[in-house]
């Protein structure tokens, strides 16, 4: 601000030194040239005319990578897309692949039977998915479920939305070896250590901690032996029994199965039951949307062969050889 005003100051004391000048007029101004107009922009290139990599003299174009980019799946697409470098990554595989197909040529392996008979399956596909794409927004507009259809499907379906009788148990397993030559407890070892639990349940230990120090499930080992709200039918049939019939609250007797002996201790029981409409929505339109899917393929499918003549056609089964006559030679 000092500064400003200093440089003020000197430029009026300069004014008031100079002698008075008689004025001059004005040069009448002078018409500027009009500016040229800017060039156009070049237009951009067409995706067939943008090389990306060339292999034996031939050539791959961004219009070869959308091409196959488009029959890549969603999941893959998105890969290509969103990792550093993912485009470049496809291309450099796009042009390995047309150096083995470079090579094979050169043994003229395009000429074998095999390569012909998967060339024209391979047209077939590609000009399937053509035709799928041409119709894609026609049949995604079949493929809607809306929230009444739900609605309908969950009625119509009660047994599928019924959940069973929950178990919730705590167990803990001692494993017995499968054979003789086998790593493990013998059957008399697996019975005298959970002779060993149960002393050690009646000092008053806690049966959460003896599952992590003794359990030979890795299932449920470190979450303390517990299997929360599961379906016991599920479940190996002896285990699932006593699951169903011992009582809440209480260790049961040894209980052995194909894995050896549990001692078990069922935390709550939760009785089955229909699940409300609301509560089983997500999974009802789901299964509605599946059932679509297939009712709008099958639809699809059947009017294609009104169209088009269609047969599977079964392979006969090779005839039994005839006997030989006797006395032939």
């Amino acid at each position: 601000m000092l500064r400003a005003s200093l440089l003020s100051l000197i430029a009026l004391g300069l004014t008031a030194q100079e002698p008075a000048k008689v004025p001059t007029p004005a040069p009448a101004p002078v018409q500027a040239p009009a500016p040229a107009p800017a060039p156009a922009p070049a237009p951009a290139p067409k995706p067939e005319e943008v090389v990306l990599a060339r292999v034996g003299g031939e050539a791959i174009t961004e219009a070869d990578f959308q091409s196959a980019f488009r029959l890549l799946g969603q999941q893959e697409q998105m890969q290509v897309l969103m990792v550093q470098g993912g485009k470049e990554e496809f291309v450099r595989r796009m042009a390995e692949s047309k150096l083995l197909a470079a090579k094979g040529k050169l043994l003229e392996l395009d000429q074998t039977p095999g390569y012909k008979l998967a060339l024209a399956r391979a047209k077939d596909d590609l000009l399937a998915r053509e035709f799928l794409t041409k119709e894609g927004p026609g049949l995604q507009k079949k493929l809607v479920v809306g929230e009444a259809e739900v609605k309908a499907y969950y009625d119509a379906h009660p047994e599928r939305f019924k959940q069973p009788e929950l178990v919730s148990v705590r167990h803990i397993l001692v494993s017995v070896k499968k054979g003789e030559d086998q790593p493990g407890l013998s059957d008399a070892e697996a019975k005298a250590r959970v002779a060993k639990i149960q002393a050690e349940l009646k000092k008053g230990a806690k049966f959460e901690a003896l599952a992590k120090k003794y359990s030979d499930d890795p299932g449920s080992k470190e979450n303390g032996g517990l299997y929360a709200d599961a379906d016991a039918s599920a479940w190996v049939p002896e285990f699932g029994a006593a699951a169903r019939t011992q009582p809440v609250g209480k260790v049961g007797a040894p209980v052995k199965t194909q894995f050896g002996y549990h001692l078990m201790k069922v935390e709550g029981r939760k009785p089955g039951r229909q699940v409300p409409f609301e509560e089983a929505k997500e999974a009802a339109e789901k299964q509605a949307h599946q059932e679509r899917q297939v009712q709008v393929w099958n639809e699809l499918m059947d009017g294609l062969r009104k169209e088009i003549p269609f047969e599977l056609v079964k392979p006969e089964a090779p005839k039994p050889a005839e006997p030989a006559k006797a006395g032939a030679k």
